[in-house]
């Protein structure tokens, strides 16, 4: 008696179905990671974004101050929060000059963003 034909190979066993799954969900784990990696990264831009216009207009406002520059602490707000700051005053190269440095801190102490420029006296 002959032996019955064989069916067509037409479709994929169920081996492969499952490492095509395997594959897949890994797949789909790395990328959720990444954007999740992502997000946290553009969280932490913004922040340092928001720190770095407080620096700045601390900075100007001791610029454009009509008197000579002082050392000063205090919080500006911006975003969604409020930044502490700290100016400090430093002897300029020349006479009549003084460095403004600002720095902003985060909660913990870490300094986020700071500025400085160069004040000199009319």
């Amino acid at each position: 008696m002959p032996a019955p034909p064989e069916p067509p190979a037409n479709g994929f066993s169920l081996i492969e179905v499952m490492v095509a799954l395997a594959i897949f969900g890994m797949a789909a784990v790395a990328l959720v990671r990444l954007s999740g990696l992502s997000l946290a990264g553009a969280v932490h831009l913004a922040d340092r974004q928001h720190a770095a216009t407080v620096a700045r207009n601390q900075t100007l406002d001791a610029i454009l101050s009509p008197a000579p520059p002082t050392a000063d602490q205090g919080r500006e707000r911006a975003g969604l929060r409020d930044w502490p700051w700290q100016r400090r005053v430093l002897p300029g190269p020349v006479p009549r000059t003084a460095i403004v440095v600002v720095e902003v801190r985060s909660d913990a102490g870490q300094v986020i963003a700071s500025d400085q420029l160069l004040w000199s006296q009319p």
